[in-house]
């Protein structure tokens, strides 16, 4: 009789939402002489996902929002999607 191998465990963090954890002014790439760049951080549980932007504080945290809400609605899934089964067609 083969062993089985245990299914890996689901972390505790796949129900947790994404947030974000701040928006800080931060400076460019390197080269890069423009001084409206802003540092977000977007986390769920331990896992931050850290982005840079150029613009104003509003518009950053704007788009880190929308990142956010994607995520999210990755996470839950979209509502009122459907999983579409095939027919095998028959050879005839």
């Amino acid at each position: 009789m083969s062993e089985s191998k245990p299914k890996p465990e689901k972390s505790a963090d796949w129900a947790v939402p994404f947030k974000i954890i701040s928006v800080t002014k931060s400076e460019g790439p390197a080269g890069n002489e423009q001084k409206d760049w802003y540092r977000y951080v977007i986390s769920q549980g331990n896992d931050p996902i850290i982005g840079h932007r150029r613009g104003t504080r509003k518009s950053v945290v704007e788009a880190a929002e929308e990142i956010v809400f994607s995520l999210n609605e990755r996470l839950v899934g979209k509502p009122g999607r459907v999983h579409v089964k095939y027919k095998k067609e028959s050879s005839n």
